[in-house]
């Protein structure tokens, strides 16, 4: 009699062991398509200079990370400058509601004469390495000195 509650507990402990590690696997295997799955963003927060594409490209172990899914499905780059101060630039995860949320205080904010500011959303592997931020200042600079000039 005791020999076979203790056979049926065995069984039961063993199949509760096989159940547990099916399930831990099955966590393991989600997690791991997910992580495959998850869109790589660059990483850095610093001065224009340090976040330039050339240097991210060159050092991807060290900037580019998968981005976790509550960090959200896009890539952002955030470039900004006070006047007298070096431009800096935010790169990283986010989710389309911070692109919003941002693009709109981006757009407030820059009407002050002091401010600049540029945001870019994408939601490609890798998008938010460029630097095309620093372009389209130059650009828009050329633009409006031959503006005034076209107005003389």
């Amino acid at each position: 009699m005791f020999g076979e509650a203790r056979r049926v507990q065995l069984q039961h402990k063993i199949g509760a062991s096989k159940m547990t590690r099916l399930l831990f696997t099955l966590i393991v295997v989600v997690l791991m398509v997910a992580h495959a799955f998850a869109i790589k963003c660059y990483v850095c927060v610093d001065t224009e200079e340090d976040c330039k594409k050339s240097k991210l490209e060159e050092n991807k172990v060290n900037f580019l990370y998968p981005c976790l899914a509550d960090e959200g499905d896009r890539c952002f780059r955030l470039w900004y400058k006070r006047e007298n101060y070096d431009a800096m630039v935010a790169i990283g995860c986010a989710k389309q509601s911070f692109c919003d949320a941002e693009k709109s205080l981006c757009d407030i904010k820059r009407d002050g004469a002091d401010f600049q500011c540029e945001l870019s959303c994408c939601s490609e592997d890798g998008c938010n390495a460029s630097s095309y931020f620093t372009a389209n200042v130059i650009l828009l600079a050329v633009s409006s000195v031959l503006g005034l000039a076209l107005l003389k």
